[in-house]
């Protein structure tokens, strides 16, 4: 037999029901705004994938794209307001939360894998004897970015192959001057990351000395969508139907790779040509942050002297 419903249990029930509600993070009529601080390369593919196909619209986020150099600077942007999401090499953000901000990771970017091709690999003059760290003391190496994610590779590959790191001289220069630097003899090895290795492969003049990621980093994480964690705590919903957007953009990615689509979508955002997309070694989508993957980007920081602690990511990934 149906038992009636008092008044008061029936006020006590609204009552409930309405705290409930007030914890929850309103649902917004408009679209929630979220400027994304990234870099137009292949490896941002499923971020593209997902504004041009909407399903960033479909989770009702608007997404304002704003090109960045890297991480190093737009951090300490986005901690100033200026940026919800940014897109960042690994190392920065390490060393950001090492320094004391709150960050969270969100998304994997490039996860290096257990065999080449790589990404990146280290170029010479075709012929010279370079072939190991060893043959590199008393030689100059070209790496994009000094005391980053690929400087921390490269000379952690130094020393693993038996070079003297204090007798290599690493110098930072630019990707697009890094061939002619070479042929020039004004360095004498450089670490080169796509489009710019595939085009330089090319080059006669120019042979592959070694793939220094996969044999010093297999399986360790180059780049991280990263927030802070006071945005965590503001707009986790946002944050949430961001990621599901991205995810579905990864999936498309990762279902049209090898295809004429894929390349074509990679073309129009990165402004380069179609045909160099589709020579350039194919890199596996990635996009949860794998958390065994967080102690081996750590204690290679450690070995090369990028932190001066140990540090466990493993807490900063927003779930």
């Amino acid at each position: 037999m149906t038992q009636p419903i008092s008044r008061r249990s029936s006020l006590l029930a609204l009552g409930a029901a309405a705290l409930s509600a007030a914890a929850i993070e309103p649902v917004r009529a408009d679209p929630a705004p979220l400027r994304v601080g990234i870099i137009p390369i292949s490896t941002n593919a499923p971020y593209y994938a997902a504004d041009k196909f909407g399903y960033f619209t479909a989770e009702n986020v608007a997404v304002q794209a704003e090109v960045i150099r890297g991480g190093a600077a737009a951090i300490p942007a986005m901690m100033g307001g200026s940026m919800d999401v940014v897109f960042s090499n690994s190392t920065s953000i390490a060393q950001a939360i090492a320094r004391g901000l709150d960050l969270r990771l969100i998304l994997a970017g490039t996860i290096i894998g257990n065999k080449p091709p790589d990404p990146g690999a280290i170029l010479k003059r075709k012929g010279d004897p370079l072939h190991t760290g060893k043959d590199l003391e008393g030689k100059i190496v070209a790496v994009n970015t000094l005391r980053d994610v690929i400087w921390m590779t490269v000379t952690a590959w130094i020393t693993a192959t038996g070079g003297d790191l204090s007798k290599v001289q690493i110098i930072e220069l630019g990707l697009p001057a890094m061939v002619d630097a070479i042929k020039q003899k004004r360095v004498d090895a450089a670490l080169i990351i796509d489009p710019y290795l595939t085009v330089a492969l090319d080059d006669p003049a120019i042979e592959l000395l070694d793939w220094p990621l996969s044999k010093v980093f297999p399986g360790g994480p180059m780049a991280f969508f990263t927030v802070s964690g006071a945005m965590t705590q503001q707009r986790p919903n946002d944050i949430r139907a961001f990621i599901r957007a991205y995810k579905r953009g990864a999936a498309w990615c990762t279902a049209n790779l090898t295809k004429q689509v894929y390349y074509d979508l990679v073309a129009g955002f990165s402004g380069l040509n179609a045909d160099l997309v589709k020579r350039m070694p194919t890199v596996p989508v990635q996009s949860d942050v794998v958390p065994a993957s967080l102690p081996k980007l750590t204690a290679l920081m450690r070995q090369t002297g990028l932190l001066d602690a140990n540090l466990d990511l493993r807490p900063k990934i927003f779930t």
